[in-house]
């Protein structure tokens, strides 16, 4: 199998005291279309923005 196109794994991103992300892994094969669900306060858009390098790590 081929590598990921997108990879990101153990993410973690915190605000202040409050865990954003822990731990988290995401990867995108080629030809693959996705998409990002959960509850509100998941972490989804943060996940897309530390992806999009709109947010550091």
């Amino acid at each position: 199998m081929a590598e990921p196109l997108i990879r990101m794994t153990n993410i973690r991103k915190s605000y202040g005291r409050v865990q954003a992300l822990v731990d988290a892994s995401f990867h995108v094969n080629e030809r693959e279309i996705v998409g990002l669900l959960g509850d509100n306060g998941a972490g989804k858009s943060t996940l897309i923005k530390v992806l999009s390098g709109a947010v550091p790590l």
